[in-house]
């Protein structure tokens, strides 16, 4: 089931190696439940970008207190791919080690394929294949060592600058807050609630999921990210470990391709690899998430500070979406640190910054996305590349930069 414009998770049924729990700080130690709490940071939303934020702030001092409305180790609509352009920004925020112990293999290439026309090319740096169920959970556990509150599952309600209501269980309280941080995906909650949701939602819809199928990966080219371009959309296939294939993609939907299961029989027809994998089985559920492109008016103010997809999403192909994740938390926590906590001039620090690094190669990816709308660009866009291979690859590399 798909409801474009509106968000739709479900969980995959896909074995992952789990991480260990951590030891937690007493919440009730934090604070306690009830009326009147107060902290310096509320995050809503607990993926890389959220879960990246707390950590930073929790350890620069701030009190942080984290709701996330899913329980932990769920599954989510992502490629589970991170470019290699990110372990320098995790790095500088001291998560590298965290985040590469998540990674179940790594990817140093991408290849193209539209009908009979295709072409491959090395990354420009080495990147990672991370479950999400298992990234999000470590950046969790993380959080909670470091200090965070984490509420999960709850929800988030903004009622006015500095004040939320957060619903946990049974109970109801309203939380004080300096900065709450949206990092609650596309169509953003918060950005709603804010009066920054975009005007004309964007016409697609993402979709991702993963299956069992250790013959066919017997055959598989390792640490390559496949792209394969059918009309109707596009899907990126890995080797999500020996034994699990993982698939992403977009579908239009005004595309005569309403469900990702006919993009994948598509893609299989042109695919005899992918077809063997079928034979082995398939997603039983799909994770989806929409509307794509995603682009609020604005992303902060003295009071709210959207990061992550939130912040604006376009469509990436090789793990672009986990470094904006991942960059947008070290653009505002920068801030956060320049100005000596958050404030108007912060959040114009924050949004000039994003603006600079991250929507402006967002444009550059929107751009991509255009000759992958149709079969018939996408297959001239193969062949050009074969044709000129040095000017594909310094593209993909000004692309990932």
């Amino acid at each position: 089931m798909y409801c474009l414009g509106i968000r739709v998770s479900y969980s995959a049924n896909v074995v992952v190696q789990d991480t260990p729990d951590v030891a937690r700080p007493d919440s009730q130690s934090f604070f306690p439940m009830g009326t009147g709490q107060s902290v310096d940071v509320l995050v809503v939303g607990g993926g890389p970008a959220g879960s990246a934020c707390a950590i930073a702030l929790a350890r620069q001092g701030a009190r942080v207190m984290l709701v996330d409305a899913r329980t932990r180790g769920r599954d989510k609509c992502c490629g589970h791919c991170l470019s290699g352009a990110a372990w320098n920004i995790l790095s500088q925020m001291g998560l590298r080690e965290l985040v590469e112990s998540a990674a179940t293999g790594a990817t140093r290439a991408v290849a193209w394929r539209s009908g009979a026309r295709g072409f491959e090319m090395n990354l420009p740096a080495l990147g990672a294949i991370i479950p999400r169920t298992v990234l999000d959970k470590t950046l969790l556990n993380e959080a909670e060592r470091v200090g965070v509150r984490v509420a999960q599952p709850a929800t988030a309600q903004w009622v006015s600058p500095g004040n939320v209501v957060v619903r946990k269980d049974a109970e109801e309280y309203v939380v004080g807050t300096k900065l709450v941080i949206a990092a609650d995906g596309l169509g953003s909650g918060m950005a709603r609630a804010r009066g920054w949701n975009p005007a004309s939602p964007g016409r697609k819809y993402g979709f991702a999921g993963s299956w069992r199928a250790p013959r066919a990966l017997a055959h598989w080219p390792s640490e390559r990210i496949e792209m394969r371009v059918v009309r109707g959309g596009y899907l990126g296939v890995v080797a999500e470990s020996h034994e699990h294939i993982h698939v992403a993609g977009l579908i239009d939907r005004n595309s005569p391709v309403s469900r990702p299961d006919d993009l994948l029989d598509a893609a299989a027809r042109e695919w005899p690899l992918l077809a063997a994998a079928l034979q082995e089985g398939r997603p039983s559920r799909w994770n989806a998430a929409g509307p794509l492109p995603w682009k609020p008016t604005r992303i902060a103010d003295a009071h709210t500070a959207l990061v992550g997809d939130a912040a604006g999403y376009a469509e990436p192909f090789s793990g672009e979406g986990m470094r904006w994740a991942f960059e947008s938390a070290y653009g505002l926590t920068s801030a956060w640190r320049e100005h000596g906590g958050w404030s108007a001039a912060a959040a114009g620090t924050y949004a000039h910054w994003h603006g600079k690094h991250i929507a402006r190669r967002q444009q550059k990816t929107l751009r991509t996305a255009w000759f992958l709308g149709e079969p018939a660009r996408a297959t001239l866009m193969c062949q050009a590349a074969q044709t000129f291979p040095r000017v594909a690859s310094w593209l993909a590399c000004r692309m990932t930069k």
